[in-house]
């Protein structure tokens, strides 16, 4: 080709790109800013509440960017908003492939799993969580409570121990051993382990309630109530303290005081079945 053509040719390029240019920039902003619109639109309606109205706007978030974790998590957030368990725990283990913090995730998916009903998921995902992080003591609180939740009391031990041996000042984990201790093991090893939680952590309901059930077991009636007294003053609702308090005041003939314990649990949640058949099982009478 002759260079004047070649020139010739070279110049109607540039002329076609700048004018494709001209013309796709104004499409491609127009897109971006519809994005924006859309993502303020879901922040929004996730804010107000307004559930059912954000998901169809945040799914299509998340099929417009399928690797953004800000999407998924919200995403996972509205189904948990709105019981959908089975979507909740499908976003939130889409969440951990594509995350930079995927250990945030965890709480969620084994709740998920829990409110589903599969309590080994749910023990498996904290069992990852804490395979992910293995000095993180939450990681270790939360596979604890899932292997107790399984009946697994002697592997749940020895979750507690080992991240109480890692994290020496957690309440929770320290509970959560003298717990299974009671349950497992030695009634006055666990009320010792519960007093050293109460010691450390004196404003700890869990810890008072733990004593209050290793007392009781050591036959300590009149101790056990009176820690057991503290932790509902403490947290008045707290439905475990409630029927602890109800079985220690039946054990002293205090009807009364086993009525309103029972009672005020069914206040609380009318469907509470072991509640209703204490309070039901009481005879007329008793102690004033």
């Amino acid at each position: 080709m002759p260079p004047h053509l070649r020139r010739f040719v070279a110049a109607l390029l540039v002329l076609a790109l700048c004018g494709w240019v001209l013309s796709e920039a104004p499409m491609q902003e127009d897109g971006l800013q519809a994005s924006r619109d859309l993502q303020e639109q879901s922040r929004s309606l996730v804010g107000a509440g307004r559930y059912v109205e954000a998901l169809p706007l945040t799914r299509e978030l998340h099929e417009a960017y399928p690797t953004s974790h800000v999407y998924l998590s919200r995403l996972a957030d509205i189904h948990e908003h709105l019981g959908q368990w089975p979507e909740s725990a499908a976003a939130w283990e889409a969440y951990l492939k594509v995350s930079p913090t995927p250990w945030e995730a965890f709480p969620m998916l084994g709740d998920a799993y829990r409110k589903l009903g599969q309590p080994k998921a749910s023990t498996d995902a904290f069992a990852r969580w804490l395979a992910l992080q293995p000095g993180n003591p939450d990681a270790a609180f939360y596979l604890g409570r899932a292997q107790e939740r399984e009946g697994n009391f002697q592997k749940a031990r020895g979750t507690y121990r080992q991240g109480l041996k890692q994290h020496p000042d957690s309440t929770d984990l320290r509970v959560g051993l003298a717990r299974m201790t009671l349950f497992t093991g030695s009634a006055v090893e666990a009320r010792r382990m519960a007093e050293e939680a109460v010691k450390r952590s004196p404003t700890s309901v869990d810890a008072r309630l733990i004593l209050g059930m290793a007392l009781r077991s050591e036959g300590n009636l009149t101790e056990a109530r009176r820690q057991l007294e503290v932790a509902r003053t403490m947290s008045p609702d707290y439905l475990d303290v409630l029927q602890v308090l109800g079985g220690v005041a039946e054990q002293q003939d205090d009807l009364p005081a086993a009525r309103a314990a029972y009672g005020r649990i069914l206040q609380l949640e009318p469907g509470h079945a072991a509640a209703r058949a204490r309070l039901a099982g009481l005879p007329k009478g008793g102690r004033p």
